[in-house]
């Protein structure tokens, strides 16, 4: 009988030993994002960071950090309150320079703020977005992390221009050519192009910058605006969740129970960054490039000099949605 009880807990402690080894493994092997977002006023910002919490607790993501983007001082605080909802406070948050000035719109950060937990309670308490880029991807491996810009271009320019530091000796460019495995960014409407949409029109000069003026030293993958049209989720929200889950918060502040009021473009964006194509969506263009068109906008030429770049389109819809309302209504 010991000898059996002496063999059950051997065999017991062997699996749970693998299990935590496994687990570690995952974690490890799991994608490595930087969030840059302008989340304060548009329903997808938030689907995006819920979802990547959601995914961070399954070990499928390793979430470095998250940017703010935007000039609202409590854009911050509303990222806390949903990393903190998900069991995640200690994500570092960084903010965009000048955040003090508060002249972005809010919109449910103040309702997030108000309604959930949280440590970080404005852009003051947390350090610039671009010293946390530089200070995160020091210690990344090389080539490991995706950076997943679904706002303004603010910070990505000022990373690329930035100076060695007491966090390493690169500079900007350097440094995103060692760190960085790709750039995936929300914008643009692919190949034909249109004017300036949403994400570049926050800050036309840096969206220059990062597309012509520095030539961004990773691939670039576009996760063009055709994805959000007819992504609209989010609507069983206020049934399938409590009052305080923050999906269900931003929802209802944003459209009340009603359908979906807008399309989701940044969920798509993260969901791509995370796991490429999954047979959700396919990669175009590649042996182009993104450039400033003539109206101002971005459209899409042929360009040998970024061979691996390309913009992305959903080949999925039904899947794509039922993907992005599975994790947004998780709690």
């Amino acid at each position: 009988m010991a000898l059996a009880l002496g063999l059950a807990a051997a065999v017991s402690g062997a699996i749970s030993s693998c299990a935590t080894e496994q687990s570690r493994s995952a974690r490890t092997s799991s994608p490595r994002i930087i969030i840059d977002t302008d989340l304060s006023l548009y329903w997808d910002d938030a689907t995006a960071v819920g979802m990547a919490n959601v995914l961070a607790q399954r070990g499928q993501v390793r979430v470095l950090g998250i940017m703010s983007d935007i000039r609202n001082p409590l854009a911050v605080a509303a990222l806390d309150a949903i990393d903190t909802a998900y069991r995640h406070p200690h994500i570092p948050l960084g903010a965009v320079a000048h955040s003090e000035a508060n002249t972005a719109p809010h919109g449910y950060t103040d309702v997030l703020v108000n309604r959930l937990p949280h440590s970080v309670h404005s852009s003051e308490q947390v350090p610039g977005a671009v010293s946390l880029f530089r200070r995160l991807l020091a210690i990344q491996p090389n080539h490991s992390t995706t950076i997943v810009a679904i706002g303004a271009y603010t910070n990505l320019a000022e990373l690329l221009r930035s100076k060695s530091d007491q966090h390493s000796s690169l500079d900007g460019r350097a440094l995103i050519r060692a760190k960085v495995k790709r750039l995936v960014i929300e914008d643009g409407l692919f190949p034909n192009g249109a004017p300036a949409v949403t994400n570049q029109r926050l800050d036309l000069a840096a969206a220059s910058e990062v597309v012509n003026g520095t030539d961004w030293p990773t691939p670039i993958a576009w996760v063009d605006g055709f994805t959000g049209i007819k992504t609209k989720v989010g609507g069983a929200l206020c049934t399938t969740v409590g009052p305080n889950n923050p999906m269900r918060i931003v929802y209802e502040s944003r459209f009340g129970c009603g359908p979906p009021g807008d399309g989701d473009w940044d969920g798509p964006a993260l969901l791509y960054a995370i796991g490429g194509k999954q047979e959700l969506f396919s990669e175009l263009g590649e042996g182009g490039a993104a450039y400033i068109n003539a109206q101002g906008g971005l459209s899409w030429r042929t360009d040998p000099s970024r061979p691996h770049d390309v913009y992305v389109h959903i080949a999925n819809q039904k899947a794509v949605n039922e993907r992005i309302d599975a994790l947004i209504g998780s709690t």
